[in-house]
């Protein structure tokens, strides 16, 4: 069995409780369990209590940020045949979020506050019109 465990950095807690059973448990003789831990911070295993870096078998896989092209075609295809932003507005979003951290999860977040602020602007619109 195999166990993947994404963002493992936000189970860090002040005792470790839950870090520590979830490798107690994969090292256990007869287990049958391996653990993947997935962390954007990679100095994680070091920021552990030393009781739970004993437990742990260590093997990093860096990867890299995603760069312009990478990022912008993600987001196209997420966004699929939906036409709610212009190309510059994109490509901006994009070329921001390369230069400072090639985050996918950002890129979208930026998009979807792009798109809460249209949403509302464009209800303030619709009522100012309405009550005239």
């Amino acid at each position: 069995t195999v166990l993947i465990v994404d963002e493992l950095d936000y189970l860090v807690t002040k005792n470790q409780a839950v870090l520590y059973n979830l490798f107690e448990w994969s090292s256990r003789a007869h287990a049958q369990l391996a653990l993947v831990g997935i962390s954007n911070t990679m100095d994680l295993p070091e920021r552990l209590l030393p009781r739970l870096n004993s437990r742990m078998g260590l093997a990093r896989v860096p990867f890299l940020p995603y760069a312009l092209p990478e990022l912008s075609q993600i987001l196209r295809a997420r966004l699929g045949e939906l036409e709610v932003f212009e190309g510059s507005g994109l490509e901006l979003a994009c070329r921001k979020v390369a230069a400072v951290s090639g985050d996918v999860r950002r890129n979208l977040e930026i998009c979807r506050c792009a798109t809460e602020i249209a949403e509302a602007r464009t209800a303030s619109r619709t009522d100012a019109t309405l009550s005239t």
